[in-house]
């Protein structure tokens, strides 16, 4: 066998040996999103901002800034959160299935976001919150 090849092979097996470990370890799984993180990386973020309306639905969360009215979306991302400020044409498609909201963003970085609300009339007063940012 070719030693460049031997040398890569016995390189993966070692990398795959290392992630296999961390993950029985560690496990998987993220933390999940934290309301009151969220506001405090928002206020240390945005000067002035208030929570308003907010809503933490499954791996992801919406939250207002009473002070202005934006509308920030966030979702879980590791061991902390991904946050995004939605504003018009930011919003690529929305679409809802049943009590869940799918949001497609013009951020490569943060495509998309899942959420998933308890109720339908959640689902239905936030989807049409949002539809003003829908481009």
């Amino acid at each position: 066998m070719n030693p460049l090849a031997l040398y890569l092979l016995v390189s993966l097996a070692g990398i795959a040996v290392l992630v296999g470990v961390n993950a029985l370890l560690f496990g998987r799984r993220g933390r999940g999103l934290d309301m009151a993180a969220l506001e405090a990386r928002l206020g240390l973020d945005e000067p002035g901002f208030r929570a308003g309306n907010k809503v933490l639905a499954g791996a992801a969360a919406l939250i207002e800034n009473a002070a202005d009215g934006a509308l920030y979306v966030a979702r879980a991302n590791g061991e902390g959160f991904v946050v995004r400020k939605l504003g018009r044409g930011t919003l690529k498609r929305l679409a809802r299935d049943g009590a869940a909201l799918d949001l497609r963003l013009a951020d490569f970085a943060f495509p998309r976001a899942r959420l998933a609300f308890a109720g339908d009339a959640e689902a239905s007063a936030w989807e049409a919150r949002l539809k003003d940012f829908a481009g």
